[in-house]
């Protein structure tokens, strides 16, 4: 029997891929950062409109994917960027390391650019060019998502400062006349989850209504630049028609307060996946080592015959 026994399992191991006992790491999917590398494509073009002076610009961005990653739909990321609307880019390195970060969660994110105003000339303009850019990035993701492999049902976007200001109206003014002509018409701009950080809607808090998107907002009570009252006036507003809004305010601390990412992150993390994520599907854990399941059989099969 014990030569059998043998015979057995050196067939198994002759069956087994090489790679079949490799070590992956344990995590939940979204949550812990399950992949070590990532791969980057810089430049994407997603769409093309007229900047200040009247000429047409490719509108571009950097994508970012776990790599090694067989998953068919996986959620996705677009984050962008501050610079008071005049100034920021999306290879600014705070705004890399989130994107890095978040793909080695499993994520896909994009970093993009959007048009920008001249220095000492920004008006409200500037953030409806940036809201129509930034809605042209979700229509084309939603344009190209066998592409790319996008759950279209799970696509955030995340702010800073203008960007957060970009983020929030592309959330949360969903009328058609806010869709702007940057590109990939045809196609639904609405997200699934908004991350605020410093930023406001200003006149427009009013456009958030029953239904939409929850929102995450990380501000500082003695912002000079976006005043704390903007993420007040947006909490405020959520209570009242039922939008999910989770509000930290960072006692003391002016604006964008990068210095704190170690505390904040997790905020976003934890978010994410509870509001996006979680609620749409059930947790993925990674084993410590996946087994193809014929061999689990045979294996089985083997002990039932030690044991007889």
């Amino acid at each position: 029997m014990k030569g059998v026994i043998a015979f057995l399992i050196a067939i198994i191991l002759l069956l087994i891929p090489y790679n079949a006992f490799a070590i992956k790491p344990i995590g939940i999917r979204y949550k812990h950062e399950i992949f070590s590398r990532v791969d980057i494509t810089k430049d994407v073009v997603y769409g093309q409109n007229y900047d200040f002076t009247g000429k047409l610009v490719e509108l571009k961005m950097d994508v970012y994917e776990p790599h090694g990653d067989n998953e068919n739909q996986r959620a996705l990321i677009i984050f962008i960027h501050g610079g008071g609307f005049t100034g920021g880019d999306k290879a600014s390195r705070q705004w890399v390391e989130m994107c890095t970060t978040f793909a080695k969660r499993g994520y896909v994110t994009a970093s993009i650019n959007y048009r920008l105003q001249p220095k000492g000339n920004v008006t409200a303009k500037a953030i409806t060019q940036a809201m129509h850019d930034a809605k042209a990035a979700v229509r084309y993701f939603r344009a190209y998502a066998s592409q790319w492999r996008i759950d279209e049902e799970k696509i955030a976007l995340v702010g800073g400062s203008a960007g957060a200001i970009t983020a929030l109206h592309a959330t949360y003014l969903t009328e058609p006349e806010y869709e702007g002509n940057s590109g990939n018409e045809g196609y639904s701009s609405n997200v699934s989850a908004c991350v605020d950080l410093w930023g406001g809607l200003y006149d427009n808090v009013s456009k958030i209504d029953a239904g939409e998107a929850p929102v995450l907002i990380i501000h500082g009570t003695e912002d000079k630049a976006v005043p704390f009252s903007e993420a007040l006036n947006i909490s405020k507003r959520c209570e009242e028609v039922g939008v999910y809004c989770e509000l930290h305010a960072l006692e003391g601390k002016g604006h964008a307060p990068w210095q704190m990412i170690e505390d904040f992150l997790p905020w976003i993390v934890n978010f994410l996946y509870a509001k996006m994520i979680k609620v749409k599907s059930k947790d993925k854990r990674i084993p410590f080592i996946e087994l193809p399941y014929f061999l689990l059989i045979i294996l089985v099969r083997i002990l039932c015959l030690r044991k007889s």
